[in-house]
Parts: C-alpha cells; sequence; structure tokens
C-alpha cells in the first residue's frame, strides 16, 4: 500500500509553486510557454505598514540550478497598461530592478480574483519600465495560462 503512495505522488500531475527560502514567501510564478522554463518571484512578509522589504527573483530552466536570481529592496508598479473602463478586468506590472534593468510580470484579469494572462517583460532601464509608452521592453515572454499563480496582494501599487 505504502508503494502504491508513492507511486501516485511521484506521477501525479504537479502544479507549479515558488521554491521560496524562508522567510520569503510566494508572490508570483508561472512556466514559460513557449520553453521548459520558469520564473518565481517571492518575497519577504509584510512589516507593519503592510511593505515587503525584499523580493527575490529566480529564473531556471526545467529543475536545473537558477539561471538568474537576485535579491533587491527595489521594486515597482506599473500600470502603463491599466485601463479604467475595462469592467474589473485589467493589468497590473510588478517590477524588480537589478542594475540597469527591470525585471517584471505584467497580470491581465481581475484584481483579487483571477489571472487571464501573464506576460514577463525585461526593461534595459527604469525609465522604460516607468513609462507609458507601452512595448518598451527588450524581452517579452508568456506564461502558460494554467500554471499562473498570483498572491495578489503583492500586485497593488
Amino acid at each position: 500500500m505504502k508503494w502504491l503512495f508513492i507511486i501516485a505522488l511521484t506521477t501525479a500531475p504537479t502544479v507549479v509553486s515558488a521554491n521560496c527560502v524562508p522567510p520569503f514567501i510566494p508572490v508570483f510564478d508561472c512556466r514559460i510557454m513557449t520553453a521548459d522554463q520558469r520564473v518565481e518571484i517571492c518575497a519577504t512578509p509584510p512589516d507593519e505598514h503592510g511593505v515587503s522589504g525584499t523580493y527575490s527573483y529566480n529564473f531556471a530552466t526545467g529543475l536545473a540550478i537558477s539561471e538568474l536570481y537576485f535579491e533587491t529592496q527595489d521594486n515597482r508598479f506599473s500600470t502603463k497598461y491599466y485601463r479604467a473602463d475595462h469592467e474589473g478586468v485589467n493589468t497590473m506590472g510588478l517590477g524588480l530592478v537589478r542594475g540597469d534593468h527591470v525585471y517584471s510580470v505584467h497580470l491581465t484579469g481581475m484584481d483579487g480574483r483571477y489571472v487571464s494572462a501573464a506576460q514577463l517583460h525585461v526593461y534595459d532601464s527604469i525609465a522604460d519600465f516607468d513609462s507609458e509608452r507601452g512595448e518598451a521592453e527588450a524581452l517579452r515572454l508568456y506564461c502558460e495560462p494554467g500554471s499562473v499563480r498570483v498572491n495578489w496582494d503583492f500586485i497593488r501599487p
């Protein structure tokens, strides 16, 4: 019976979940649509003012060691694709600054309820991320829709 349980665990479909190292907690994770890659964003628990001090970014292929991992205290929000007249469905972005670059996720969906699409963007500068001009990113990757998990409390300005 024990072996049947182990076999069931190892063959059952798995859901992507961020591999955050304590004290970090999951903010966002997904699998990339066109490759065996994943991205995970984690944050330290919010303080008494509801603010997380540090975020981590992890980009990896399959189950391999991270291709890019960093921690930062510099995070930004984007509403460049936000449109107030879309009956509650909208796009918000969270960006993490590393050097001159901003690594971000833009989520389209209904705040606090569901995500209909998620994209990863890499910007060559903070000015590009902060601008209201769309499609200013140097790289754009699309998340596999069924793999997106988000903690909405972190995706709000």
